[in-house]
């Protein structure tokens, strides 16, 4: 049995961007894909809280352990980082780190839960 596997806390759904295309100059994102990954969910320290920028710091933070990478935010190929779904809340992937010392690799990611984007419809422009 896998490392993860001993610690696993569930099946989630991981979606990805693929790397897009720039078409008459300009950006074009790549296909959207789901993928379910086994992966185990821990609270992050205090420490670990200090990672995000200031405004992000309030948001939910966790670690989550899986034995395939997640992608985080890319500003060489523009990618957006992966977005996976915990009971139907959205997290965002911000850092991950490769755990290579230890004889079953693994890699740690910390995500934060995407702010609720209102919606509102009945507002009309001025």
């Amino acid at each position: 049995m896998s490392l993860i596997g001993r610690f696993l806390t569930g099946e989630y759904a991981v979606t990805r961007t693929t790397i897009g295309s720039y078409v008459r100059g300009r950006y074009t994102p790549g296909p959207v894909e789901t993928i379910q990954v086994c992966g185990s969910m821990q609270p992050t320290s205090a420490r670990e809280l200090k990672l995000p920028e200031e405004g992000n710091r309030i948001k939910q933070c966790y670690k989550f352990y899986t034995d395939a990478p997640i992608l985080v935010d890319s500003e060489q190929t523009l990618a957006t980082g992966d977005r996976i779904t915990v009971n139907g809340d959205v997290f965002r992937a911000m850092a991950v780190t490769k755990w290579e010392n230890v004889d079953l690799p693994y890699y740690m990611t910390i995500i934060w839960r995407e702010p609720e984007q209102s919606t509102d419809q009945t507002r009309s422009a001025p």
